[in-house]
């Protein structure tokens, strides 16, 4: 299951259930005051999804009901950091954590955003960002794929 084919869909969608049973996720998503952002971890399969409320969208291609939150960012993690389990799945267009920046690069191009230390790349694929994080030797460690900013 590629799950950041569910990116854009809001809790309650019954397509979006799909997701959560799939990850045995049956909490739902709450909203602080004063937040646009929500999380549920599924820390055991090592992945993290967003929701975001959305009057936050800046870039919505669909309408939501008043108060929706949808879901904007899958995580992948490929370490154990902050609890978090290594996903065991497969990552989206070839990606597999532990290879280095430079054959990421020949398979995705050129990125284009990247952070001043370069441990940080993002690349835009079809109507979602698909983001990159690196350890001290050039390895992906963290996956992420949302919605635009």
């Amino acid at each position: 299951m590629e799950y950041f084919e569910f990116l854009g869909l809001y809790y309650g969608e019954e397509k979006l259930k799909l997701l959560l049973d799939e990850l045995a996720i049956d909490k739902a998503p709450v909203l602080s005051r004063g937040d646009f952002d929500t999380y549920l971890l599924k820390k055991a399969a090592g992945i993290e999804l967003t929701f975001s409320d959305s009057v936050s969208l800046k870039f919505s291609e669909r309408a939501y009901p008043d108060k929706s939150l949808v879901l904007v960012n899958v995580r992948y993690y490929g370490e154990k950091i902050q609890g978090f389990s290594i996903f065991q799945g497969d990552l989206p267009y070839g990606i597999a954590f532990g290879r280095k920046k430079a054959d990421l690069l020949l398979l995705l191009g050129e990125p284009e955003w990247k952070n001043p230390e370069q441990s940080r790349l993002r690349w835009i694929r079809g109507n979602h960002r698909v983001h990159l994080t690196f350890d001290d030797n050039d390895k992906v460690i963290i996956v992420s794929v949302g919605l635009p900013f």
